[in-house]
């Protein structure tokens, strides 16, 4: 584990403090971001900049970004001053007689101007120097519905489209949230679904519930989806229970989920990363060969300043005792059974992990495995029956996207 992870745990609160984990996406915008906000930062999302330090100790939800700063905004304020309905009445009407004159003279003086360009007052460079005056997202758009040649001549709706496309594509707003399993998971689906196996979160919650993981359960889980299985385990322990994450390697690596989560103290004593070697036996051995490297090391950096290298040996030393802790209650709570068993591979063969863990299972425990894989969810599928497995399933959930049309009055 690294030292973020398991030294400096953010407190889980409603105030954005320096070191936390926060999701940050553009109102309007496809993309969501997960990242760690540090002083002096400079956060870009989707073209719209601004610096970090200015949302410190200001409480998760929405802001407005102006002049390289984001600050809060209320959402019912919005509504009241620049909703869309107002900006669709704000000087619309007054200039709506004028606007297909103008439009007549200007295609008679100009005719070799583009169209596109004629039916528009504003400028690209004027839409530039309105933003870096400062200028709100509501009042460019109303300018631009002002400068608009034809939008007198749309109908209402093409009126309402036109306004939501340049509120969209001009938004400086953002929110920046409290990051959850969900925002996580749509976020490196979205990002680079491969990574996490094209696990969608509507199959995360099937895993779950599966497994039967509740308040208190003892569960297993090999995860190579980013850490994204055992994060949403460790949530819904709630502080209770143990999740006992295996790994290759003297450390889990590849699960910037788990650390993205901001879990308390209390709640993050439940994952317990277990080495497969120390299962199999072998990590005795693995640990002799890292030490020695590791004082080799030292030894050649003799000229390094002596009390740096005493803190760096002193945080070094607390890092691996928490470690060793964790693990040492994982083994205890393997040897006594666990409840649950999950593995959510992308490269490994569930196989030779279920090899491994089976036995450690309790009578009447659960056993869900996920891949993007055909094959190898059948092997593991024969492996289950030929070892005396009740209930064996096996399934692939389909996933539609709807497109809901709200029709409004009486019928």
């Amino acid at each position: 584990m690294t030292k973020s992870a398991m030294n400096e745990r953010a407190p889980t609160s409603s105030i954005i403090e320096k070191g936390t984990y926060v999701v940050v996406q553009k109102v309007g915008g496809e993309h969501i971001r997960v990242m760690r906000l540090s002083p002096k930062q400079k956060v870009l999302i989707e073209k719209l900049k601004f610096e970090a330090d200015s949302v410190f100790g200001q409480p998760f939800g929405l802001f407005e970004v102006s002049s390289g700063r984001a600050v809060p905004v209320c959402a019912s304020q919005l509504v009241q001053d620049e909703g869309v309905g107002d900006i669709e009445l704000r000087d619309v009407n007054g200039s709506a007689d004028s606007e297909s004159t103008v439009l007549e003279e200007c295609n008679q003086e100009n005719p070799e101007v583009n169209p596109a360009q004629a039916l528009q007052k504003l400028s690209q460079e004027d839409v530039l120097s309105l933003k870096g005056q400062g200028i709100s997202a509501g009042e460019l758009v109303s300018k631009l519905v002002e400068g608009s040649k034809s939008f007198s001549s749309r109908t209402e709706y093409a009126k309402s489209k036109y306004i939501r496309r340049k509120t969209k594509k001009h938004s400086d707003r953002v929110l920046i949230l409290k990051p959850t399993i969900r925002l996580l998971s749509r976020s490196y689906y979205m990002k680079d679904c491969i990574r996490v196996s094209n696990l969608r979160v509507d199959q995360l919650g099937m895993i779950l519930q599966l497994a039967a993981i509740h308040h208190g359960k003892n569960c297993v889980v090999f995860d190579q989806v980013l850490g994204l299985v055992s994060a949403a385990v460790v949530d819904r322990l709630g502080g209770q229970g143990s999740c006992i994450h295996l790994h290759r390697g003297l450390i889990a690596q590849s699960i910037p989920c788990v650390h993205s989560m901001n879990f308390t103290e209390e709640t993050f004593s439940t994952f317990l990363p277990v080495r497969i070697a120390s299962i199999l036996g072998t990590a005795k051995q693995e640990d002799d060969q890292k030490e020695n490297t590791a004082e080799d090391e030292v030894i050649e950096e003799g000229d390094a300043d002596v009390a740096e290298t005493e803190a760096m040996e002193g945080t070094s030393a607390a890092r691996k005792a928490d470690r060793l802790a964790r693990e040492k209650r994982g083994l205890s709570l393997l040897d006594e059974g666990v409840d649950s068993l999950i593995i959510a591979t992308r490269t490994v063969d569930p196989v030779s992990v279920l090899e491994t863990i089976f036995p450690k299972l309790r009578p009447s425990g659960s056993v869900v495995i996920y891949g993007p894989h055909m094959e190898p969810i059948l092997d593991a599928h024969r492996w289950l029956m030929e070892h005396d497995c009740v209930n064996v399933r096996l399934s692939e959930q389909m996933f539609r996207i709807h497109q809901v049309n709200c029709f409004l009055g009486d019928f």
